[in-house]
């Protein structure tokens, strides 16, 4: 076979030698620059008509394989790069594309400029617009969130945050502290049900979800769902009155855990089962265990002086203790009360 443009022998594609063809059909239209946009809130660039967060210079080839595509009669084109940044928002690249066509490799060598424009990814301008479908709605049983607790559920929510966004894109739009606890305004209805779960597995809590109608998206209607955890009336730490025995809360989670401060049993329930438990004034602090003149382990209140035997099943050491200290009682603490502040 031999090539009917320049009369060379050899291996033909469509008539032509590999020379003569790639001259006569180039592999791509190389184009002096190529416009990336990047969302100016998170980094975000729009590749291939979807935001994509990642290192730059992995997604140029998607991003020339979008732009510079392979012209007929080839049907791809793998392109590779060096990048050289002129600055924050230009990079000149220096690409050699390759392909292959029946038989014959061609590349092709050239350069473009990438240029990063300005933008707003589809999430991050739902967020600036405090857009929300949402409501996960924090509160506590018969009292306020302690500022512990809010501190802690606003870090727990802004860490699931951070991290859905990565993963589906969810956001919080905004936090509202507000009637005694936190309200947090989310991106989605799954989201706001699978954060209100994740608070009531942790901190101990109900779920109520309620929804209501809010408009029509494409013939449908739309919800909007709020989720209300409610959570427990109890902290760790509080000496409490359940089934007349006093107990103190030594753990929170999805059982609550009650120790008995007499017998130092330990038991777990399920938050709407100490709906009827009432919280006793106690105090907790550390004193010396002493023996009374018959026998009996007692302790000295650090302020009144009085003086009392240790309500115990268990064997009392002479020592320093922990004590809970209510009215008519004193007892030996399994927990050390955390600070509420």
């Amino acid at each position: 076979m031999f090539c009917v443009e320049c009369g060379r022998e050899g291996p033909t594609v469509d008539g032509q030698c590999a020379s003569c063809f790639a001259t006569r059909h180039p592999l791509v239209e190389p184009r002096p620059h190529v416009d990336v946009p990047r969302c100016q809130a998170c980094g975000a660039f729009l590749v291939a008509g979807a935001w994509i967060r990642g290192d730059l210079d992995r997604l140029i080839p998607r991003i020339l394989e979008e732009k510079v595509p392979p012209r007929a009669p080839f049907r791809r084109a793998d392109h590779a790069h060096v990048a050289h940044r002129e600055d924050d928002s230009n990079l000149l690249l220096t690409v050699t594309a390759s392909g292959r066509h029946g038989d014959v490799e061609v590349s092709q060598a050239f350069r473009t400029r990438l240029r990063l424009k300005p933008s707003l990814c589809d999430v991050c301008a739902k967020q600036r617009s405090r857009y929300f479908e949402g409501i996960v709605q924090v509160r506590a049983e018969g009292r306020e969130l302690t500022p512990k607790e809010i501190r802690a559920v606003r870090t727990f929510v802004g860490a699931r945050a951070d991290r859905a966004r990565e993963s589906s894109r969810d956001f919080v739009s905004r936090t509202e502290e507000i009637h005694g606890g936190l309200d947090f305004y989310v991106s989605t209805n799954a989201f706001a049900k699978e954060l209100a779960r994740d608070l009531a597995s942790t901190y101990g809590g109900s779920v109520t979800t309620t929804s209501k109608l809010f408009g029509q998206r494409d013939g449908r209607e739309v919800f909007r769902v709020t989720s209300l955890v409610r959570l427990s009336a109890f902290q760790v730490g509080d000496v409490v009155r359940h089934k007349d025995r006093v107990s103190e809360v030594v753990k929170i989670a999805t059982f609550v855990t009650l120790r008995d401060l007499e017998s130092g049993e330990e038991r777990r329930f399920k938050p709407r089962d100490l709906k009827a438990a009432r919280r006793v004034d106690a105090e907790r602090f550390e004193a010396d265990v002493g023996v009374a003149a018959d026998g009996r382990a007692v302790v000295r209140h650090p302020e009144s002086g009085a003086e009392r035997p240790i309500t115990s099943r268990a064997t009392v050491r002479p020592g320093s203790a922990r004590v809970v200290w209510t009215a008519d009682a004193a007892y030996l603490s399994g927990v050390r009360a955390p600070s509420k502040t």
